[in-house]
């Protein structure tokens, strides 16, 4: 701006100089003519750069109003700005604060699980090992079970052929008798047992047998019929011969007569 300045003062003082010595030399003025009539081109032209200045400055000055109002105009939106900048600024810095003691109790939390989960994974492992073993124990005893099963079924099988077979009762022995000797093989509740182990030939298991064909006392054994006695032995399993070659009949009617 300096140089500017300069170079207009330069030209100035050349025009001055040039002024002079045009009206001297040439139009022959005398020098207090020429440097009145200079002066007056100079005044002139100063008066013609302040009309032309103040134009241009009162132009310059209406733009940079225009320009002072929009600089203050985006002042204040930075303003705002910076304010709203700030007001972030200090959420982020709580954020980060509150992140910054969320990790440290994590960190904390983690140092004291850490323990845990290893006991947690050694419990898992030992129960996944006790589940295994009692898969194992399930599968054997499912296959013992089976085989349970299967022999109750069997069983039930072997039973049901078992009840199939005719079994004598008291009822089909007696039913056989004639009228006049079927009370007498009758069980009655207020009969007197005797012990038919003392017969020579029956144990306790053909006792209970007898017992169970209504047969309690000597006095029905002694009374036994020959036709009685072939249905007594196909109820005991046992050949006829062996009642009579045993004697009990004998037996009977003996140990009935010592009772009386």
């Amino acid at each position: 701006m300096k140089a500017v300045y300069a170079l207009i003062t330069g030209f100035l003082l050349l025009c001055v100089f040039f002024s002079q010595w045009y009206l001297c030399q040439v139009r022959h003025l005398c020098a207090l003519a020429a440097n009145l009539e200079v002066l007056g081109m100079i005044l002139l032209a100063f008066l013609i750069g302040i009309v032309g200045s103040w134009l241009m400055n009162e132009k310059t000055f209406l733009f940079l109003r225009e320009q002072m109002n929009g600089l203050r105009r985006e002042r204040h939106g930075l303003e705002s700005q910076v304010r709203l900048l700030e007001k972030e600024n200090q959420d982020a810095r709580r954020h980060v604060a509150e992140w910054q003691r969320e990790v440290s109790l994590l960190a904390q939390v983690k140092k004291v699980t850490e323990p845990l989960l290893s006991e947690a994974k050694r419990q898992v492992s030992t129960l996944e090992q006790e589940l295994q073993q009692v898969q194992r124990r399930y599968e054997n005893l499912k296959n013992e079970s089976d085989a349970i099963r299967t022999t109750a079924e069997k069983l039930k099988e072997e039973l049901a052929k078992q009840k199939a077979q005719p079994v004598i009762s008291p009822a089909i022995v007696t039913h056989s008798l004639p009228e006049k000797d079927r009370s007498r093989f009758t069980p009655s509740t207020t009969q007197t047992r005797n012990d038919l182990t003392k017969i020579s030939g029956i144990g306790p298991a053909i006792q209970k047998k007898l017992n169970a064909l209504g047969i309690y006392t000597f006095q029905q054994i002694s009374e036994l019929t020959p036709e009685m006695i072939d249905k007594i032995a196909a109820s005991l399993k046992s050949f006829p011969d062996r009642i009579g070659r045993d004697n009990w009949i004998g037996q009977a009617a003996a140990l009935a007569r010592h009772k009386k």
